[in-house]
């Protein structure tokens, strides 16, 4: 198999993975946009690289042919979720997705590891449109909490320094950490509605502040350059409140104010057209 062969092997499975970002991505965004909560944190992926292909297939005895059919995560999707709660929540909308097919579950998350490895992996079966023609390529998705992806990316760290066989004392406290984790996911967990609550507060106050400059931008065509001054001064006192209840009576009463110079303007726009017919 040459160079060029092989990367033609790999294009689908880059289209694939790109795809996928996006998509889980833009899952992501219609959540924030709707204000609830999401349980995607952040989306990575990857391609394996030719080495590490070559290097499963040696120790796994896969032979060339049989690439495409038993190395399950040529293309890669990590999503990282805040809470362990949330692995199931991902992996259900996951398994409603049309878009893709679940052909195999590996829940190292109640099964974990000996080495103290904790993760949820999801292969699944995801078609793209090459200039070929359809190709339908295996991804394996792994969805785990910020916590265990940190646990994962240092032990996967060492066991590429050491070739697979991390030193006994090296392993002892990998197993501690892992014991550690479980322990920060637990904590994290107990506090999850306080945590949840103000995270959606501070998005929502992001969102109020975003529409309220908008709006007062927006008024200087329709009023005075004094008048806007005045409304901008009133919302700078009413954000240094931090108070989240004043800061929604005063978006509501500028919409209401912005509605009012609107309509002035628009009266006044057809007085003169009036009296220019």
């Amino acid at each position: 198999m040459d160079i060029i062969l092989w990367h033609r092997i790999l294009e689908p499975y880059e289209m694939a993975v790109d795809e996928l970002i996006l998509k889980f991505r833009h899952m992501k965004e219609e959540y924030e946009r709707c204000g609830r909560y999401c349980p995607i944190e952040h989306v990575t992926g990857r391609v394996k690289s030719i080495s590490s292909i070559l290097d499963k297939m040696q120790k796994k005895n896969i032979p060339m042919e049989r690439m495409e059919q038993d190395i399950e995560d040529i293309a890669g999707i990590r999503i990282i979720c805040q809470f362990v709660e949330d692995i199931e929540r991902v992996a259900n909308m996951i398994s409603r997705r049309t878009d893709m097919e679940v052909r195999e579950i590996k829940d190292y998350v109640r099964n974990q590891k000996e080495s103290g490895y904790r993760s949820y992996h999801m292969i699944v079966d995801y078609e793209v449109n090459t200039i070929d023609g359809p190709k339908k390529v295996q991804a394996e998705i792994q969805i785990r909490t910020m916590a265990m992806d940190f646990w994962a990316t240092t032990e996967h760290s060492l066991q590429y320094k050491y070739q697979g066989k991390i030193p006994e004392r090296v392993g002892a406290r990998l197993s501690n950490a892992a014991n550690a984790i479980i322990s920060l996911d637990s904590e994290m967990s107990a506090v999850r509605d306080e945590i949840m609550d103000a995270q959606l507060s501070s998005k929502m106050k992001y969102s109020l502040v975003e529409d309220i400059v908008s709006t007062i931008e927006n008024m200087y065509s329709l009023t005075t350059t004094r008048e806007v001054e005045k409304i901008q001064d009133e919302f700078y006192r009413v954000y240094q409140q931090d108070d989240m209840e004043e800061l929604i009576r005063y978006h509501d009463q500028l919409d209401l104010i912005a509605q009012a110079y609107k309509a002035q303007s628009n009266r006044q726009g057809e007085g003169i057209k009036k009296s220019e017919d």
